[in-house]
């Protein structure tokens, strides 16, 4: 059985570390002759990835909805070159539209949920052509069941190589856990598909030995954890702090902290377990508005996480965020006043999107959206009942020019 993953093309190449973990649960638990192989888009042409995937049985593509063009376009030239490859869809668009993804022609499957389960069901099916089109995937409760993503397979090297050369340093990802607690209404982690989920944590050890071998093999200097928030239990983190100081792995690292779940005991512990900066979705200053998208935070609660992090000295990263459906302008100023309180050593302003998978998408309005062209940072077609949609362009071009020397990769002009 040969099966390819491809990653579409989108601005990050971090989204791989889906892909290999597939890949490494796949070599662990299914019982045939198995051949993975992996392609990229960040980093192989559109010709590299349809020849080296026309002779596979599978070709599984993990999408957000900015990748879903690329995907589709993919899939069709994969088809028109073999109609016998079977072409399987997975990851948040695919999961919050299986109906919509599985009506293109050059979609054969579309699993939703975890690709883990889903892609080994389908392989253990015994005849490819009477598999159903749409799967659900079963949930993986105990993470510790996942092997460490395939590092090899997905050219660990060729991220970290870009890192060195546009960071100055190793940087590496690793998953601690998935889920969260919290029903923010732009995230496509509230879909229905996941918003039963509790948080599922792997094992302290687990994470540790993963985070040793990183080190040790490939060389990292930089740890990204990429979890929603990595203190959705904050006893784990505390353990993992000082198991991380007693096994004596010392490379830096940071992660996305809620600032509902956070006590200042726990920033001075991953401090000393060598935390060198947290990230903070701080969306909005207005009380209001933060209890109209249900981010579950307090404006206190964000003064507190900063003004900590300062005389611990972590770094802070801080999101914010405008195009809330409510949202005056009286609402924005008090984000920019906000802001300028928590004197953050890096922020950035985005443009709410209403993915499809958000309490936002409405499948009239905007089925006819081109994902590709709109992101987090940006989209022509947002609007709200106050501001047009060149009126949150402006908007969000106020507080990048009010805090330009402190924004992220993304928005420096």
């Amino acid at each position: 059985m040969k099966v390819t993953f491809v990653r579409p093309h989108y601005f990050s190449c971090w989204e791989s570390l889906a892909c290999g973990s597939i890949a490494s649960y796949l070599k662990r638990y299914y019982k045939g002759d198995l051949e993975l192989q992996f392609f990229d888009g960040f980093f192989d042409s559109d010709e590299e990835i349809i020849k080296g995937s026309i002779d596979s049985h599978y070709v599984g593509f993990s999408c957000t909805s900015p990748q879903m063009k690329h995907a589709l376009e993919l899939a069709k030239k994969i088809k028109e070159q073999n109609s016998k490859v079977i072409t399987v869809f997975g990851g948040h668009h695919p999961s919050s539209l299986p109906d919509g993804t599985f009506a293109h022609p050059q979609v054969d499957r579309v699993i939703v949920g975890e690709g883990e389960t889903g892609m080994l069901a389908l392989l253990n099916v015994k005849s490819l052509r009477k598999t159903r089109g749409i799967w659900h995937s079963r949930i993986i409760e105990n993470l510790n069941t996942i092997p460490f993503p395939d590092r090899k397979l997905i050219r660990q090297d060729r991220t970290l190589a870009l890192t060195e050369k546009n960071d100055g340093e190793r940087i590496a990802s690793v998953l601690s856990s998935r889920g969260c607690w919290f029903h923010c209404i732009f995230c496509t982690g509230d879909h229905d598909v996941f918003r039963t989920l509790k948080p599922r944590r792997r094992s302290v050890w687990r994470v540790l030995d993963e985070i040793e071998q990183l080190v040790k093999e490939w060389h990292i200097e930089f740890l990204k954890f990429v979890d929603a928030e990595i203190n959705t239990d904050e006893i784990w983190l505390q353990d993992f702090c000082r198991e991380k100081i007693e096994w004596k792995i010392e490379v830096p690292w940071g992660a996305n902290i809620h600032a509902a779940l956070i006590h200042k005991e726990t920033l001075e512990l991953m401090k000393k377990a060598n935390c060198r900066e947290i990230w903070v979705g701080v969306e909005s200053g207005s009380p209001r508005i933060l209890r109209e998208i249900q981010k579950g935070i307090t404006v206190e609660m964000v003064k507190n996480v900063f003004r900590w992090a300062k005389e611990t000295d972590i770094l802070t990263r801080a999101y914010f965020m405008c195009g809330f459906p409510n949202e005056t302008r009286k609402d924005f100023d008090m984000t920019l006043a906000l802001a300028e309180r928590l004197d953050f050593d890096i922020g950035g302003m985005s443009i709410l999107c209403p993915y499809p998978g958000t309490a936002l998408y409405d499948a009239t309005l905007h089925a006819n959206v081109d994902w590709s062209t709109a992101d987090e940072y940006h989209n022509d077609f947002w609007r709200t009942k106050n501001f047009a949609n060149e009126d949150l362009k402006r908007l969000q071009a106020e507080f990048m020019d009010k805090f330009k020397e402190r924004l992220c990769f993304r928005q420096k002009r």
